[in-house]
């Protein structure tokens, strides 16, 4: 998920007035909303481009069961299925086609703000980062350079997290020894520039380039 469709949701319902009411709502509470009268309209309009899917089950032509079936093949993109339906089946088959969630009509919009948050919460903590040619998976720990792995430790790759979360500024040896350990860095334990050392040589082995740099008499700067 890119920072530009981070916050971009897709409302696909062939109920006019409920997918206007959807969208203002939550375009109120931050997002960004495309709405679709129907599955064919989504699936032609990139599901690239957007960070959840809000999807009801009773469109015309291709039903919502068959949009989530496509979109499965080829995308994670999470999907809050919409029905009006009570009946526990529909539910099931939603779920086992891979919806992520399920409401049914009429629904609390504050639930539906609800579930989206903790659908893109949820999203984001497993999705990899990925930085130029490095992507860091926090799922599994581990770390790679256009597919090539980067053999870490477990301190390493919480050092490659920070200095990926931090980008951009530069981080001094204190700043790294609070982060990894709760305190500033001991006189005389050059523990941290053997760390920094390591997994500067791992990351330069498998991408070619200088990505961590030492800022004379300041720190580290981790280089994009």
């Amino acid at each position: 998920m890119t920072v530009e469709n981070a916050q971009h949701i897709a409302v696909v319902d062939d109920d006019e007035e409920l997918g206007s009411l959807i969208a203002d709502y939550l375009r109120k509470n931050g997002f960004s909303v495309r709405v679709f009268g129907s599955g064919e309209q989504f699936l032609e309009g990139g599901v690239g481009e957007f960070a959840l899917l809000i999807l009801d089950v009773g469109l015309p032509g291709m039903d919502g069961f068959s949009v989530c079936r496509n979109v499965r093949q080829s995308s994670d993109l999470p999907i809050i299925m919409l029905t009006a339906a009570s009946d526990d089946v529909d539910r099931i088959l939603g779920l086992e086609l891979g919806a992520d969630d399920y409401m049914g009509k009429p629904f609390n919009p504050r639930e539906l703000l609800a579930r989206i948050k903790a659908a893109l919460r949820r999203t984001q903590a497993t999705a990899p980062l990925i930085v130029r040619g490095l992507t860091i998976r926090s799922h599994d720990r581990s770390a790679t350079w256009d597919g090539c792995i980067i053999d870490v430790t477990g301190t390493e790759f919480e050092l490659l997290c920070l200095f990926d979360a931090k980008r951009g500024e530069i981080l001094t040896r204190d700043d790294i020894s609070r982060h990894l350990k709760g305190r500033a860095t001991l006189p005389f334990d050059r523990s941290i520039d053997t760390l920094v050392s390591r997994l500067r040589r791992k990351c330069k082995d498998a991408s070619g380039l200088d990505l961590i740099r030492s800022i004379r008499g300041r720190g580290y700067l981790f280089a994009r």
